[in-house]
Parts: structure tokens; sequence; C-alpha cells
């Protein structure tokens, strides 16, 4: 059994489903899915999307699409380094550094895009999987980052079945 503690992936203190390792890989896998899709949307719907669209609209779904498309890289970034922590390639204080830090900008807290009507379905379905999948990972940053403070104070780590739970606030 496995929990997140300032030593690493160690503890025996609090059960969990699943190995770190497998964890990572399996949200990787997860984003992976939804950039293929994002960029099979790019490459062959937007462009039959955006024949009958004015010019403000064409611009509004290219920017959407970025915005997927930033919210995808970030995420891939932020689970390869936890990747590399698990596989001992980069130290804790790395991973947690400022120049990690790549879950950046509240543009991709943005929600209004997944229910304009102006734009297409697919491309609003898109923005909401993104966000959610963003927010997700946000969150599992957020307890990274804090459990550094509380494991000074020699609090026990957080149980791996508790990263991704959706309810969680």
């Amino acid at each position: 059994m496995y929990t997140l503690d300032m030593e690493g992936i160690h503890s025996h203190k609090y059960p969990i489903m699943v190995e770190p390792l497998i964890f990572i890989n399996r949200k990787l896998k997860e984003a992976h899915k939804l950039l293929h899709a994002t960029h099979d949307y790019i490459r062959w719907q937007a462009p039959l999307d955006v024949k009958k669209m004015d010019t403000k609209q064409m611009l509004k779904v290219s920017c959407e699409a970025m915005r997927v498309t930033i919210r995808m890289t970030q995420i891939i970034a932020w689970l390869m380094l936890q990747k590399a922590f698990l596989m001992d390639e980069i130290s804790r204080n790395d991973v947690l550094s400022d120049e990690c830090r790549v879950l950046r900008g509240t543009h991709c807290l943005a929600s209004d895009s997944e229910i304009d009507e102006e734009l297409p379905p697919r491309l609003r379905e898109l923005l909401k999987d993104s966000r959610n999948l963003y927010v997700r990972t946000l969150r599992l940053d957020e307890i990274s980052r804090n459990q550094e403070s509380k494991n000074k104070k020699n609090k026990p780590g957080i149980p791996i079945s508790m990263l991704d739970n959706p309810k969680r606030p």
C-alpha cells in the first residue's frame, strides 16, 4: 500500500487501490485519448464546421480549439513530470519548483464556451472534457504542493485513492 508523502511513495498508512506509476500511466492514457480526439476534430471536422461561418465565428472556433490544445499540453506535461519523479529521474524539489509549474493560466479554467451555441457541438464537448481533466489535474497539483507543507508538520500523506475523486472539493 502506498501514499504520497514527503519521502516519496512508500508509506503504508492508508490503503490504496493502485500503485502511483500505474495511476499516472492511466491518466496519461486518458489525456492522450483526449488529445487524439482534439487532433481529429481540428484536422477533419473543424474545416467542415467553419465553412458555413463568418470570420468572427471562425476566429472563435480557432481560439477555443487552441484553448483545448493548451489545456492538453499542460496536462500531459504535468503528468510526465510526475512520471519522471516516480521513476527517480527528477527530484521532488524540482517538480515543485516554479520552473516546473506547468498548470498556468486562468484561461484554462474558463467554461463559458462550453455552452456557447455558436460553437460546434463537438468542440463544446472537447472544451468540457478538457476542462474537467484540467481541473482534476490541477487538484492533484494542489494536493501535491499542499502536502509539502503538511509533511513539514509531520502529518501523513494523502492516499492515492483520493487523488482523482471528482467529487472531492
